[in-house]
């Protein structure tokens, strides 16, 4: 899989359309599947296939995250929105040689709702824009030693068949996303990787 460039714009149009339109549209999809959760890995393998992480910081954004030393990061700073809803793709990381898992942070302004509400809207959208959506799990999270809320999915897009996770938190009124996609087949392979990035974001300002 090349970079998922379609589902980084799907995931920014997403997070554009939620901040404009979320109110307290709570739970009905996903009714009966919530759950309190805190680790994500669908497995307890050790990381193996990474031998060195280094360490992202940005002050401008406040953000902390370690990532694999032979992954490639790149700073787009695109941002979707005005000021009163802009978001901000501040980081990218892929893995190499098919940039394939994709792991991108996102910091946005928070405008009403709760975690859930955020989240609620989030999957209502994405079954919008993928016919096969399968939504996988969702629950509780802690992310940057903050309250936290995830779901995870799978999907397909021009590119096959993928999954995908999104992990936000809210914190001074602004929302904190982490998003992860990666080739269905090698979901639990490159998932402790991305499990070790998650848990050592940290929002720093």
């Amino acid at each position: 899989m090349d970079v998922n460039n379609n589902f980084i714009i799907v995931s920014l149009m997403v997070i554009f359309i939620l901040s404009i339109t979320l109110s307290s549209n709570i739970w009905h999809n996903a009714e009966g599947q919530k759950e309190d959760f805190n680790i994500l890995t669908p497995n307890q393998s050790n990381i193996t296939n990474v031998e060195k992480f280094e360490t992202y910081q940005n002050s401008k954004y406040g953000i902390k995250i370690e990532y694999p030393a032979n992954w490639l990061k790149t700073e787009p700073s695109s941002a979707i929105g005005n000021d009163r809803y802009k978001q901000i793709n501040v980081v990218t990381f892929s893995s190499p040689p098919n940039n394939d898992p994709v792991l991108m942070v996102i910091v946005a302004n928070k405008t009403v709702g709760t975690l859930t509400d955020f989240a609620s809207e989030g999957i209502n959208q994405h079954r919008i824009i993928y016919p096969d959506f399968n939504l996988l799990k969702l629950g509780n999270v802690k992310l940057g030693d903050n309250p936290g809320y995830n779901f995870i999915f799978n999907a397909s897009d021009p590119n096959g068949k993928f999954t995908a996770a999104q992990i936000w938190t809210i914190k001074d009124n602004k929302l904190y996303l982490i998003v992860n996609t990666v080739s269905e087949h090698l979901y639990p392979l490159t998932w402790p990787t991305i499990q070790r990035m998650v848990d050592s974001f940290e929002i720093v300002n």
